[in-house]
C-alpha cells in the first residue's frame, strides 16, 4: 500500500508580503476581436507554436455571423492558427452531423502535429466510434490541421474530459470522470449519480494501453492538468466526497484532496490529502503546471483558510496559488483578493520570473482596484507578481452585464504571453450597446447571456509601477545614476537587507544581499539606461522603494 501523508497546517509558510497603497492597475488594452455567431460562442484553449504561430480551440455555438459558410457539420469543435499578425492562416472543424463536439486542450508535438482533445456526443464523421453520449476523444493534425487519426473513448454514459497530456514516451495521458460502465470502462463503484475519476494511458496513434477507474461510492473528479513529474510518473489531483474503495483510508470525512503519483502502468505509488474546503478549493479546471521538482496548483482558496487567512479584511473566496514537493508535501500557499469571490484559472511566466494570473473577481477593495458592477457579479481579473509572489499590478477587465462575464457559466480559456504582449483568449457577454466598458466588439445572441469568443490584446509596456508609502530608512544615491549605487542606512544596524530593482514592466532585474553597517555600492553596469525601481526588502516586507533613473 502506498506510504499516506496527511496534512492538516504543517506547513513552512514564505508569507511574503507589500506594503503598497495601492497596486498598478496593470497593462492597457491595444487592441480586441470578437469571432461570434448568435449561438453561445467561446474560446476554450490557445497556445504558442514553434513556428510563433497561435493555435486557439474555438466552440461556435450558431452558424451564421463569424462561422457563415465555415462548415456543415453539428455544432463542432474548432482550431483556429494565427500568424504572428493575429491574421487568421486557418480554420477545422471536427464533429458529426448530430450533437456537439468541443476541444478543452490543444497540444503541439515534438513533429509540430497538433494533438487536441474534448468530448463529443458525435456518432458519425470523425467519430464513428462513439460509445452513446458524451466520450472523451483525441484528434491527431498536421501542422496545418489537416486530421491525421481521431479517437472515442467512454461508456454509455456520460464521460468528462479534465486533463491531457502528451507523454515523454511518446503517447497521451488522459484524466476525466464517467457516471457509467461499459464500452472502455470495466466497472462503476458509485451509482449513475455519482462520478467515478478515469484515467487512460494511449500509446502514440490513441490506442489504448491501460485504463484505470479511482474512487468510490461518492462523487469523485480529476482537478486540473496532469504533471509527468519524472518520465513515466505522473501526478493527478482528485476532488473526493468518497470514503471507501480507493479512498478508504484518507483520514477526512467529506470533500477533500486527493493527490495520486502513479507510476507508467497506472499503479498508485505514492498518495496525500488534505481537506477540500479549508485551504485550497477542489474546483475542476483548475491550472496545475510542473514547479521546481513537484507542481503548482492556480485555482481558489479560502479567506477564512487555517494555512495564510486574509479574513477578516477579506471574504469568501480568493485566488489562490499552492506549491507541492515531489513528495506531493504543501510547502507554499498564498492568496489574494477582496471582499468578495475572486479566483484564479490561469497563470503565465515571463522570462524573468514574473507570474501573470487570469481569473475573475466580484471585489472592489484591497487586491482589486474595482468592479463594474459595484461587487455583484464578476469581471475577468489579471494579477501579477515577481517570482517571490509580491504583487506588481492587479487589473479588473470586462463589461457590465448582469450575468457578468463569465455569462452566468463557468471560465473557458486560456492566457498566452509573447513577445511583451499578453492575449487572453476567453468569451464575453455581448451587451446591449458598444463599448460597454472595455467590450467594444461582439454579435447579438438569441439569449441575454449568449456570449461570443474574445480575443483581447495587453501591452505590457504600458505598466507603470506605483510607489509604496513607506518612511525612507536608507539614503540611495546618486539619482540619476551610472554604473553604480550607493545604499547607505541612516540608523546601522548590522542586520542583512535585500536590494532590488524593477523595470517598468514590473520585472525583478537585478537582487543582491547586503548588511547595514557600512555604505554598500551596488554595481548596476549590465542594467541599460531608463527608469527603475529600487526597493529594499527586510523579512520579506518592503520597507522603502523609490523611483530611480540610470544614464
Amino acid at each position: 500500500m502506498p506510504y499516506r501523508k496527511i496534512y492538516f497546517f504543517l506547513i513552512i509558510l514564505f508569507t511574503t508580503c507589500t506594503i503598497y497603497a495601492q497596486l498598478s492597475t496593470g497593462p492597457e488594452i491595444a487592441w480586441q476581436r470578437c469571432y461570434g455567431t448568435s449561438g453561445g460562442d467561446n474560446f476554450l484553449d490557445a497556445i504558442v507554436t514553434s513556428d510563433n504561430s497561435i493555435v486557439a480551440s474555438i466552440y461556435y455555438g450558431g452558424y451564421d455571423g463569424d462561422a457563415t459558410g465555415l462548415f456543415s457539420l453539428s455544432h463542432p469543435a474548432g482550431l483556429i492558427k494565427f500568424d504572428s499578425d493575429f491574421n487568421i492562416m486557418w480554420q477545422k472543424f471536427f464533429g458529426g452531423t448530430d450533437n456537439i463536439t468541443y476541444f478543452k486542450k490543444v497540444v503541439e508535438l515534438n513533429n509540430s502535429n497538433l494533438a487536441a482533445a474534448g468530448n463529443s456526443s458525435a456518432y458519425d464523421m470523425d467519430f464513428p466510434d462513439n460509445h452513446g453520449n458524451l466520450d472523451f476523444i483525441i484528434v491527431s493534425t498536421d501542422n496545418n490541421g489537416n486530421k491525421l487519426w481521431s479517437k472515442s473513448y467512454g461508456c454509455a454514459g456520460i464521460d468528462e474530459i479534465e486533463g491531457f497530456l502528451p507523454t515523454l514516451d511518446g503517447g497521451y495521458l488522459l484524466t476525466g470522470y464517467t457516471n457509467g460502465s461499459g464500452g472502455d470502462i470495466p466497472f462503476h463503484y458509485g451509482s449513475g449519480f455519482t462520478n467515478d475519476v478515469i484515467i487512460i494511458k494511449t500509446d502514440s496513434l490513441g490506442e489504448i494501453l491501460w485504463l484505470k477507474v479511482l474512487g468510490g461510492s461518492g462523487n469523485d473528479s480529476p482537478i486540473g492538468d496532469v504533471v509527468e513529474i519524472n518520465r513515466g510518473y505522473y501526478i493527478i489531483n482528485i476532488g473526493t466526497y468518497s470514503n471507501d474503495y480507493d479512498v478508504t483510508d484518507s483520514g477526512f470525512e467529506g470533500l477533500k484532496r486527493w493527490i495520486i503519483k502513479i507510476d507508467s502502468f497506472g499503479n498508485i505509488v505514492d498518495e496525500s490529502f488534505m481537506e477540500g474546503n479549508v485551504d485550497l478549493y477542489t474546483y475542476t479546471n483548475d491550472m496545475v503546471i510542473p514547479f521546481g521538482d513537484g507542481f503548482m496548483v492556480v485555482g481558489n482558496g479560502n479567506a477564512n483558510s487555517l494555512l495564510y487567512p486574509t479574513s477578516p479584511e477579506h471574504a469568501l473566496e480568493e485566488g489562490a496559488v499552492a506549491i507541492f514537493n515531489a513528495d506531493l508535501e504543501l510547502t507554499f500557499f498564498k492568496q489574494w483578493g477582496g471582499g468578495h469571490i475572486d479566483g484564479f484559472k490561469r497563470v503565465v511566466q515571463d522570462e524573468n520570473g514574473n507570474f501573470i494570473f487570469l481569473g475573475y473577481s466580484e471585489s472592489i477593495d484591497y487586491d482589486l482596484p474595482g468592479n463594474y458592477n459595484g461587487g455583484e457579479t464578476v469581471d475577468y481579473w489579471l494579477f501579477a507578481t515577481d517570482s517571490n509572489f509580491n504583487p506588481l499590478w492587479s487589473k479588473n477587465f470586462g463589461g457590465s452585464d448582469p450575468c457578468g462575464d463569465l455569462g452566468c457559466s463557468n471560465f473557458s480559456g486560456n492566457l498566452v504571453l509573447k513577445d511583451n504582449m499578453l492575449y487572453a483568449f476567453i468569451k464575453n457577454t455581448i451587451p446591449d450597446s458598444f463599448p460597454d466598458y472595455d467590450i467594444e466588439c461582439g454579435m447579438e445572441g438569441t439569449n441575454d447571456y449568449y456570449t461570443d469568443a474574445w480575443l483581447v490584446a495587453f501591452d505590457l509596456s504600458t505598466v507603470n509601477i506605483d510607489m509604496p508609502i513607506v518612511d525612507n530608512n536608507f539614503f540611495i544615491y546618486p539619482n540619476p545614476a551610472e554604473n553604480s549605487i550607493f545604499i547607505s542606512g541612516n540608523t546601522p544596524d548590522s542586520n542583512s537587507y535585500t536590494f532590488l530593482m524593477y523595470n517598468t514592466l514590473g520585472q525583478k532585474v537585478y537582487e543582491v544581499a547586503f548588511i547595514n553597517n557600512e555604505e554598500n555600492k551596488i554595481n548596476i553596469q549590465s542594467l541599460p539606461s531608463g527608469l527603475y525601481v529600487a526597493a529594499i526588502i527586510s523579512d520579506g516586507i518592503i520597507i522603502q522603494s523609490e523611483k530611480i533613473i540610470l544614464q
